[in-house]
């Protein structure tokens, strides 16, 4: 049996409804991802400050001030990234990444999995 003109109208109308609502998700789902990028940003550069200031006010040696100052450069560049960036950009970087490294991207999947896995499973 052959659907009516009616249902016909209805179907499209409910799937440009769908559609229109997976593209305000997309939007604010988007936008929640940019402020958690300018965030982790903001976050990575203060921490960068604070691992400088407190090896300065503890007055380490040379060589720990300079191990300071360059985990603190990778702190800072990887903030520099972040505010570069945008989320298309950088799932793109991620994506070219994998292509050309599948091994390691496989294998640090695993061990990011296994660290949440054991901080879920708490002290059970």
């Amino acid at each position: 049996m052959a659907p009516t003109n009616g249902t016909e109208e209805k179907v499209q109308e409910a799937a440009q409804d769908v559609s229109k609502e997976l593209r305000e998700m997309g939007r604010e789902l988007r936008g929640r991802a940019n402020d958690v990028r300018k965030e982790a940003a903001k976050s990575l550069n203060s921490v960068a400050a604070t691992i400088r200031k407190e090896v300065r006010d503890v007055g380490a040696g040379t060589e720990a001030m300079q191990n300071a100052d360059e985990l603190a450069k990778g702190l800072e560049k990887a903030a520099s990234y972040l505010n570069s960036k945008s989320v298309e950009e950088m799932g793109g970087d991620a994506t070219r990444v994998v292509q050309r490294y599948p091994l390691r991207a496989v294998f640090l999947t695993f061990i990011v999995g296994l660290l949440i896995g054991l901080m879920l499973r708490g002290d059970k």
